[in-house]
């Protein structure tokens, strides 16, 4: 992926913005590797995405495997503006775009391990897609409000800190190409944090909030290809 972003120091401490604040305060807390990264690009104004959404909702269950959801807003002109759309998230696919050497972006689009993509695949599909087995030593550690990152990728690496909401979300879409139709959507990503990996360890501030969840995931920085994953929930 392509990025200006310069991480110039391991410990400097980024904000992440959750989907919601609290006062309360995270209790010490450490990561799980996840095998497989399936991350969906979709839209609530999209009439092909819902079938996509019921997929990737289904794999939540296989607890090997990270889901995320992007909400993207070029589709917004067609009546409905996606409730969950950010232009950060649509960036990130147009990355992976040119990553790819793709054509174009579309919806919806399935990415699997940051090396492949299509808009459907079947469960042997993203089970033959299984992150590398050697991985990047890729780990956090929470303490109270503060994530540590801690891997052994190559210096250049991209590491992408994303939020979003663990579980199941019901949208009534009004209008568009799904006017009238309840959307169901499975672990909204509400935000990406990006930088170029410059050393072992970063530190991360997070907000005091409740209900988000946080995944690290390392891209090679050329192919985009996700060396590894870790998962705080």
């Amino acid at each position: 992926m392509k990025h200006k972003t310069i991480f110039r120091s391991a410990l400097a401490t980024l904000a992440l913005f959750g989907a919601s604040t609290s006062t309360s305060v995270f209790a010490a807390d450490t990561a799980v590797n996840p095998t497989h990264v399936v991350e969906l690009f979709t839209s609530q104004g999209c009439s092909s995405c819902p079938s996509a959404n019921r997929f990737v909702t289904k794999l939540t269950e296989n607890s090997n495997t990270l889901v995320l959801t992007y909400g993207v807003t070029y589709w917004d002109y067609l009546g409905w503006t996606d409730t969950f759309a950010d232009p950060k998230f649509t960036k990130r696919q147009r990355d992976y775009r040119d990553a790819f050497g793709a054509a174009n972006v579309y919806t919806p689009q399935i990415v699997l391990g940051g090396a492949a993509h299509s808009p459907r695949y079947s469960k042997r599909d993203v089970a033959d897609m299984a992150l590398p087995e050697t991985g990047a030593g890729l780990s956090i550690v929470r303490i109270a409000n503060i994530l540590k990152i801690k891997a052994d990728a190559p210096q250049g690496s991209i590491l992408d800190i994303v939020s979003y909401s663990i579980g199941e979300q019901t949208v009534d879409v009004k209008r568009g190409e799904n006017g009238g139709r309840k959307l169901r959507v499975s672990n909204v990503v509400t935000n990406v944090q990006t930088v170029v990996w410059d050393g072992k360890t970063a530190l991360v501030t997070l907000p005091k909030s409740e209900g988000t969840s946080y995944a690290a995931l390392i891209h090679d920085s050329t192919t985009a290809k996700i060396l590894d994953a870790a998962v705080i929930n």
